[in-house]
């Protein structure tokens, strides 16, 4: 474990606790820890801590890798900015003071276009090369993938803040940002799988589409891991921007698994999907908009104990959520990838600030 501590005076740190807690909470992220001056979060063996004292911050953070680390530390940066912008400036981190400025953040690498293929209809396979790509393997399956959204200008790649936070490009230089799935992960020879839903006017979608050998792209990570074990049925549904997700799911699902994935492929699509114990339907793209959410409302009324995990553009999201309302946090996972008629996905828009 890698352990930091700092603390700053903070005279707005308790009503911080109080909105970062219900923050949390409207996430289905319940708190270990939720006492006066004292708030704790755990997931996936990592911790973070803040106590309040007398209008000061001590906040503590143990992570399982650098890469989570770095995630924590730009959390807290971003929680301190939304309470109080002068505190999460002045925040500091031990062994931070000599940084380079300029430097990428940890999380960063650089990925080269080997050959690309169309693995189903309307998605883009991209088979890419990289260096020191083991950290990948852990700590989550999606990353970032960035690039210059003004896409005649020469990249230039995010720095590090000095409060911890990641420094984004600004103006013409800000960066077009998405997430992605990583697949087929093979860090000893160096190369990864990602798989590109096509959109209409995508900008990292329609690069996919046309990316050639020696093309490379940014990308930063990784986060968002797999759904943790469980001996509960599973109901699984996901669009086709979470299909690469679904993928991973059922290739670590045990042998012993029992309950269904609902997805929008054609049969003759099915075997994009891996061999699981689930049962398997398969709605097809021009059913899952109009029939998926009634499907998995069938699904949790057959199995009332199961454990749900959803992953769609908003509107599904929206009435998954109604319809799963009944279930303890810890029993259901159901995020936005994106929403119809917004540009960008759900979680995060150009960087231009």
């Amino acid at each position: 474990m890698i352990d930091v501590e700092t603390e700053l005076a903070f005279p707005g740190a308790e009503t911080a606790h109080a909105a970062l807690s219900a923050h949390a909470k409207s996430h289905d992220i319940p708190p270990e820890i939720d006492d006066p001056g004292h708030l704790a979060f755990s997931f996936q063996g990592n911790r973070l801590e803040f106590l309040t004292v007398q209008g000061r911050i001590r906040i503590r953070l143990s992570a399982v890798s650098p890469n989570t680390l770095y995630f924590l530390k730009e959390a807290v940066a971003h929680h301190l900015e939304e309470a109080d912008p002068e505190a999460a400036r002045k925040l500091r981190w031990p062994g931070d003071e000599g940084a380079d400025s300029h430097r990428t953040p940890p999380n960063f690498r650089l990925l080269t276009v080997l050959e690309r293929s169309r693995p189903v209809e309307g998605m883009t396979r991209l088979h890419l090369a990289g260096e020191d790509l083991e950290p990948l393997t852990r700590d989550g399956i999606h990353v970032k993938l960035m690039l210059p959204a003004d896409r005649s200008r020469s990249p230039v790649w995010p720095g590090v803040a000095a409060n911890g936070a990641t420094r984004w490009p600004k103006g013409p230089d800000r960066l077009h940002v998405r997430y992605f799935t990583l697949l087929e992960l093979d860090a000893e020879a160096g190369r990864v799988a990602i798989d590109f839903v096509d959109h209409p006017d995508g900008q990292i979608s329609d690069w996919a589409r046309a990316a050639r050998s020696g093309d490379r792209i940014g990308i930063m990570g990784p986060g968002g891991g797999l759904p943790p074990a469980t001996d509960r049925p599973l109901i699984l549904m996901g669009d086709a921007t979470a299909l690469p997700a679904l993928l991973r799911i059922l290739e670590a699902l045990p042998a012993s698994a029992e309950g269904c994935v609902i997805a929008p492929l054609r049969p003759d699509d099915a075997g994009y999907l891996p061999a699981s114990p689930l049962e398997t339907l398969l709605l097809g793209p021009e059913r899952f908009a109009a029939s998926a959410a009634g499907r998995f409302a069938e699904a949790l009324a057959a199995r009332p104990e199961a454990r749900v995990w959803v992953g769609a553009e908003h509107a599904l999201v929206h009435e998954a959520r109604r319809i799963a309302a009944a279930l303890p946090p810890e029993r259901k996972e159901i995020g936005t990838y994106w929403r119809r008629g917004r540009r960008g996905d759900a979680r995060r828009d150009d960087h231009d600030d």
